[in-house]
């Protein structure tokens, strides 16, 4: 059946008013496929994303009129509406870069011919990090300290050894990448706005990041949840620091845990029970939260706090927690938000002023150094949340619940 005459005008109509610049950015730097002004501003601001997947908090969504974007793009304020941050402009120009040198690009295969892929990896070294090679078969120094330096960027073991897991990162095509910094850029987009004093946690990462008047004062090394008790993404306000805390079993932990142990084994632990029956684990050197925790109320029950395990800080990639944000340097924590650690018993402190943590995804960032990192995608969220799009309804109004803090488990 052939469409009305009336259909196709009024869709030629549609398309011809696009604004080519619009157009243009939604194909570089976004997976949006709008047809109109309208729908390539509102995928922009919103992402097109599935939230089912994920464990945490959507995005706030931002309702922009047609009228609104058409007298934007009159006034050429459109792209004011999009971050103007250091980390979304430098991730728009690695993206312009992977486009300049998509055709120059070849990844190495690794079958069997080590010429032709140390030839290939010089090549790769040479347009993504200018290393200056000559591209030949020679393995030289100068070759070794830019694999390190490769590695480095990509969240990889930094030994200068071409592994497995190194192999495997260099053999993706640069499509692969390019449809990767896509979907960050899209993050960045929906993000919140920061404040001038926060924290941020970013999941693929692996680190905590602390900015206070703007400044990048602290990062350190994090354990997050493993991959089936994932660490949520979302915002809350720090408002507690407990020095010397104790550990509540929770009941989940305690039934498939410690419920068929006795009191003998469960005290080798450091663990005992109070006079109401529940399993706790006193403070101490042995607790499973360490010296201190970082509270920011939250309907998932996360927060950040020491752990006695520091082995597991050494791992590249480090997710074992039972959910929570284990630190690496909690003390440093402590001391720049202007306290003192003091031993024995158990404290309280509510912060003068509270601090937002932000707890996000970013398998594509830029560092405080103004350089693109990248990580493997841990939780899956790439794959799962850009592939079916859900029309989201109108947020529905809830009553607040109040959080329930669980304490996070250790390695026991």
């Amino acid at each position: 059946m052939k469409k009305p005459l009336l259909f196709l005008f009024f869709t030629f109509a549609l398309s011809a008013s696009v604004n080519p610049g619009l157009l243009e950015y939604q194909k570089k730097y976004s997976l949006c496929k709008g047809k109109t002004n309208y729908q390539i501003a509102q995928c922009l601001v919103n992402g097109n994303l599935n939230y089912a997947p994920l464990r945490g908090d959507r995005s706030v969504f931002r309702t922009i009129s047609s009228k609104k974007i058409n007298t934007a793009l009159r006034n050429g304020t459109l792209y004011s509406m999009f971050p103007n941050t250091q980390r979304y402009n430098k991730l728009k120009t690695y993206q312009d870069h992977l486009y300049a040198i998509k055709s120059e690009y070849t990844a190495p295969r690794f079958n069997g011919n080590s010429d032709e892929d140390i030839i290939r990896m010089k090549r790769v070294f040479n347009l993504l990090q200018n290393s200056g090679l000559a591209e030949t078969p020679e393995r030289t120094a100068n070759f070794d300290t830019a694999l390190r330096t490769y590695q480095s960027r990509h969240s990889l073991t930094v030994d200068g050894k071409i592994g497995r897991r190194t192999k495997e990162t260099l053999k993706q095509s640069i499509s692969t990448t390019i449809l990767k910094v896509k979907k960050n850029l899209t993050w960045e987009r929906i993000s919140r706005k920061k404040p001038s004093t926060f924290v941020r946690v970013n999941i693929p990462e692996f680190k905590m990041h602390y900015y206070e008047n703007g400044k990048h004062v602290l990062k350190m090394r994090v354990v997050v949840g493993k991959t089936k008790m994932r660490t949520p993404v979302f915002y809350r306000k720090m408002n507690n620091i407990v020095q010397n805390p104790t550990w509540n079993v929770p009941s989940s932990i305690y039934k498939k845990e410690y419920a068929h142990l006795s009191a003998s084994a469960l005290k080798k632990k450091g663990l005992v029970y109070n006079a109401s029956g529940k399993l706790y684990q006193p403070a101490g050197s042995r607790n499973a939260l360490g010296k201190v925790k970082f509270l920011f109320p939250n309907k998932y029950s996360v927060y950040m706090h020491d752990t006695p395990a520091k082995g597991l800080f050494g791992r590249t990639t480090r997710a074992y927690s039972h959910g929570c944000i284990r630190l690496a340097k909690p003390m440093s924590l402590l001391q720049k938000l202007g306290y003192t650690y003091k031993p024995g018993k158990t404290k309280w402190t509510t912060l003068k002023k509270k601090i937002p943590v932000y707890v996000v995804y970013h398998t594509a960032w830029v560092d405080d150094k103004g350089i693109v990192k990248l990580s493997p995608d841990i939780y899956g969220y790439e794959k799962t949340m850009f592939t079916k799009p859900v029309r989201r309804a109108k947020p529905k109004h809830k009553a607040k619940r109040k959080p329930v803090y669980r304490d996070a488990i250790s390695e026991f």
